[in-house]
């Protein structure tokens, strides 16, 4: 099952225009643990541009050229149900509003920070003016630790 899922990715990721794998599924994939190895295992893979999830550590945008981490905002993480689906989504969002995608990664950092506040994956997502009074809140950090409310 594993051998056909990564056959059917690995032939997708060219496709995309964004990818946006999880560390631990695309370690599975590539047989990789070291976020740049695999960073270069998805641009070697044909993926445009990755943001590689790195759960309560972040995440990483990468374009082939250039790499720019992504800190992770600490919260009271009660459960972290749906947090990837979150990213995703606000990430996209942010971006067909015409964000950059590293501005959009670090709103749907934020996004999903939030939704790990809650129970469940749909009543703790928040509003896009939560995450912007949340962003509005926290100091900008731009020395790779936690950024904090």
């Amino acid at each position: 099952m594993l051998e056909r899922a990564r056959a059917v990715i690995v032939a997708t990721i060219p496709l995309t225009d964004y990818f946006l794998p999880s560390l631990d599924d695309v370690r599975l994939l590539s047989g990789l643990d070291d976020p740049v190895a695999i960073l270069d295992w998805c641009h070697g893979h044909g993926a445009r541009t990755v943001v590689l999830k790195l759960g309560q550590t972040g995440s990483w945008v990468s374009d082939g050229a250039s790499r720019t981490p992504i800190t992770a905002f600490a919260v009271n993480a009660i459960d972290a149900t749906g947090a990837g689906d979150c990213f995703d989504g606000s990430l996209l969002a942010r971006l067909a509003a015409r964000d950059d995608v590293v501005s959009a990664a670090k709103w749907a950092s934020a996004a999903a920070a939030l939704t790990t506040t809650g129970y469940g994956a749909v009543a703790p997502l928040p509003t896009a003016e939560r995450v912007a009074q949340f962003l509005a809140s926290c100091a900008t950090n731009v020395s790779g630790s936690k950024q904090s409310a």
